[in-house]
């Protein structure tokens, strides 16, 4: 081999050292802090959704850890992430393989007949030869190898950031579609207690009309009110089925079977404790996101291409070649078919007009990817915020609708005895029935609310993993 080639090789082995080798992706995972209090509030609601009749063939009942860790194994995102990552990775593979050498083997037959050059003139002569030989062929401009691989390398990082942050949304919008779910069921239960409330006040009205107690009017206002709840019954199941089928699209399950929360009680919980100050919140989100690192990555491989473009341009460019092969035989001292040239290298420039349009868009990119990056922090900053805000607002619902169901259900109570003992009206009772049932449904909402805005905050922050929903799970028995 000669030396040109000898230093070329040296070349490609240091770049490789330098640069090559598998991509390390582990390191982007980063352990996440602690934030939940130390104790738990006791409010709870009750889960049972027993008495919601099954779409079509089978019911399935299920709980928030079994949701998340089956939208892990199962969702559609969450998979097509894990491939670009393997695209990703092909394409840094093939940026490193661009600094070795080419292997070209071929095979050269050849058959001539005519004059040959012989010493005191010319001569025929036929002949047929098979020329086995392997070219090595390494070009090669040493400064955009070097920024092509650290732009693949950096985007290979991002797309393993990008699927962190796919991991993280998927397991979030599985949380909050489960509590949708629990909430659908509560509804469900709370439109129910309505007819069965309806139906008892239309059996007492029929029954003091049948004793002359009563007018016909309040009959019907009576019948009037039960088909009024019997709808919102119906329209309450319906909203059951389709928390249901959403839910399922997010496990990527078949969305005939019905998914019902698991019967017990649904606890209220705190996945970010009171005492954490919002500062901290937005510095936990800006270190932990793995969208805002994954747009910080693809702005130094927005950084890594325009130092491609910039020395592909203008940089040196190195080739050398050497031919591996059997000498074929001379037909001829003078016969100059059979010379062969064993190596060559050559350096030089290839400068073109071109060059500089294709730097001024990458100089472009890079201040795009800039703004992408500030947008996103905007972004995350925003949703830190929101999500607390909507915390904060849901922690103080809860006490204020739980009195509310305490305050309506035992007015309904007063005003049903009221009719019955003939001194109140059918209206005062219909009036008490509405403000319970709204109550019941206000309360729901409230518990089912707060505990999504806990899952949406601890996603803000960027902390949100199947581990810290598992080990704070939503049902007791």
């Amino acid at each position: 081999m000669s030396g040109s080639l000898r230093r070329c090789a040296w070349v490609a082995v240091l770049l490789v050292l330098a640069l090559g080798g598998c991509a390390d992706l582990s390191r982007l995972k980063l352990s996440h802090p602690s934030v939940a209090p130390a104790t738990q509030p006791s409010t709870s609601l009750k889960v049972d959704a027993s008495q919601i009749p099954p779409m079509y063939r089978r019911l399935l009942a299920v709980d928030l850890p079994t949701v998340v860790r089956v939208a892990m194994a199962r969702n559609l995102d969450i998979q097509e992430a894990q491939q670009r990552i393997e695209a990703s990775r092909g394409a840094y593979e093939s940026s490193v393989g661009a600094i070795f050498p080419s292997l070209t083997p071929n095979v050269t037959a050849v058959g001539i007949e005519g004059a040959v050059s012989k010493p005191g003139g010319f001569g025929f002569a036929n002949f047929f030869d098979v020329i086995p030989a392997v070219i090595i062929q390494w070009i090669v401009n040493p400064g955009q190898v070097i920024y092509d691989v650290v732009a693949s390398k950096r985007r290979l990082e991002a797309s393993a950031l990008q699927e962190q942050a796919v991991t993280q949304e998927t397991t979030r919008a599985a949380a909050v579609q489960y509590y949708d779910l629990v909430l659908a069921q509560a509804l469900v239960s709370a439109a129910r207690q309505a007819v069965e409330d309806a139906r008892e006040l239309l059996r007492i009205e029929r029954l003091r009309f049948n004793t002359g107690n009563a007018l016909l009017a309040d009959v019907l206002r009576a019948e009037a009110a039960f088909a009024a709840r019997q709808q919102d019954l119906l329209t309450a199941v319906n909203g059951f089925y389709n928390a249901s089928v959403t839910l399922t699209v997010t496990l990527h399950l078949d969305p005939t079977v019905m998914l019902a929360p698991k019967a017990g009680i649904m606890m209220q919980v705190t996945l970010v404790s009171d005492q954490l100050q919002i500062d901290d919140m937005l510095t936990t989100a800006v270190h932990y996101r793995p969208d805002l690192e994954a747009v910080r990555t693809l702005l130094a491989a927005a950084q890594a291409d325009k130092g491609a473009t910039v020395w592909g341009g203008l940089g040196p460019q190195d080739q050398g070649e050497h031919w591996f092969g059997p000498t074929p035989p001379a037909h001829s001292t003078a016969e100059t078919l059979y010379r062969q040239t064993k190596y060559m290298t050559t350096g030089g420039f290839n400068w073109s007009a071109a060059t500089f349009g294709r730097i001024k868009s990458a100089v472009a990119n890079v201040k795009i990817a800039g703004f992408d990056v500030d947008r996103e922090l905007d972004q995350v900053r925003a949703a830190v915020v929101s999500a607390h805000q909507a915390s904060l607002t849901a922690a103080q619902l809860i006490p204020v609708a739980k009195q509310q169901v305490t305050s309506a259900e035992e007015a309904l109570r007063l005003t049903e005895e009221s009719l019955k003992a003939g001194t109140g009206l059918i209206v005062d009772v219909l009036q008490a029935e509405s403000a319970a049932d709204e109550a019941r449904a206000r309360y729901a909402a409230a518990i089912v609310r707060y505990n999504q805005s806990q899952i949406n905050l601890i996603a803000a922050m960027g902390i949100i993993d199947q581990a810290n929903i598992d080990k704070r799970p939503s049902n007791a028995d």
